[in-house]
């Protein structure tokens, strides 16, 4: 067979860590520049904001090696698995697996991240996290029928789950309210303080260019409508389907057929609220920020999972379900 390698994810992964290292390097550097233009000034300070500085930038160069460490290149036969074309383990050797749970993702603290778990005889422990690559389920998929259930060939539809046509069933909906909500809180209250300042001190727009505010202005409300509603998902439970919808992007939908879900997951990451992650039987695993959900709304959820065979875990530290 040929040989499966990982992708790694282009938004989720590689993203991301660019992102992260530029805004850090960038916030570094403007703070050197305010301590250099205040010790030119004879202010004090330099050496305070110089410490800070360095702290930012290494930051950013520390947080681009740790995450391509945690996100090695993985290439797998029926044969062994290697991990950035130098450490090569071989399938026979292997002593553990689990394919789904959280793991520990070691960065300045550890912290449980999705992911799958590889241990060998010799010692070795490798971690390979959902959210890094882009066809880790191909790579579960393989280990499952081939390593541990010893399947003479393997097949995989990336597509066995995705469904598009619409259909015609009772479906319940678990959603909050977005105005009463923090994320629908804070989406809507910042345009209403912008709203009522120029209201009331219409002299701001004399002083500015407005052609320049209004572009810039407007760059600047789409892109906080469509992050924070990205976070405002709801979910709708039938017979024999979950479908995910959002409260403002009504374009993102996302449907499941029940009897393709191998488990679901009840989980908050950093600063972000709870959310459901959906994992197929064909290892594939989406997550879905709910952040107008309320925790009676998780447990009715849950409960309804719950009562179609569902498995449902509960990962997040500030959710009792």
């Amino acid at each position: 067979m040929n040989p499966i390698i990982l992708r790694r994810h282009p938004l989720k992964f590689y993203f991301f860590i660019f992102s992260l290292a530029l805004f850090c390097c960038a916030l570094g550097a403007l703070i050197l520049w305010v301590g250099v233009r205040s010790a030119e000034r004879r202010e004090n300070g330099f050496i305070t904001m110089t410490a800070f500085s360095l702290f930012f930038i290494v930051l950013g160069i520390f947080s681009l090696y740790k995450y391509f460490r945690n996100a090695p290149i993985v290439k797998a036969d029926q044969y062994q698995v290697t991990f950035n074309d130098t450490d090569a383990c071989r399938w026979e050797d292997l002593e553990k697996v689990e394919l789904t749970g959280k793991q520990p993702f070691r960065y300045l603290f550890s912290y449980q991240m999705e992911g799958m778990i590889l241990q060998f005889r010799n010692g070795k422990v490798k971690y390979l996290f959902d959210d890094f690559y882009a066809n880790l389920g191909e790579m579960k998929s393989f280990i499952q029928q081939v390593i541990v259930n010893k399947q003479a060939t393997f097949a995989y539809n990336e597509h066995a789950a995705d469904v598009q046509a619409p259909v015609s069933e009772t479906f319940a909906a678990y959603k909050g309210n977005q105005f009463t909500s923090l994320r629908g809180i804070m989406l809507w209250s910042l345009y209403a303080i912008i709203a009522v300042m120029f209201i009331l001190r219409p002299g701001y727009l004399e002083h500015i260019n407005v052609p320049k505010f209004v572009f810039f202005f407007s760059l600047f409300c789409i892109g906080w409508y469509y992050v924070n509603s990205l976070l405002m998902n709801y979910f709708l439970l039938s017979e024999h389907y979950l479908a995910i919808r959002n409260h403002n992007l009504f374009w993102k939908k996302k449907l499941y057929r029940l009897e393709d879900i191998k488990e679901v997951t009840v989980e908050t990451q950093g600063k972000m609220p709870n959310s459901l992650r959906v994992i197929t039987k064909d290892f594939k695993s989406s997550v879905f920020p709910a952040g107008t959900l309320n925790d009676k709304r998780w447990l009715a959820l849950k409960d309804s999972l719950k009562s179609k065979g569902i498995e449902v875990r509960n990962d997040s530290p500030f959710l009792s379900i």
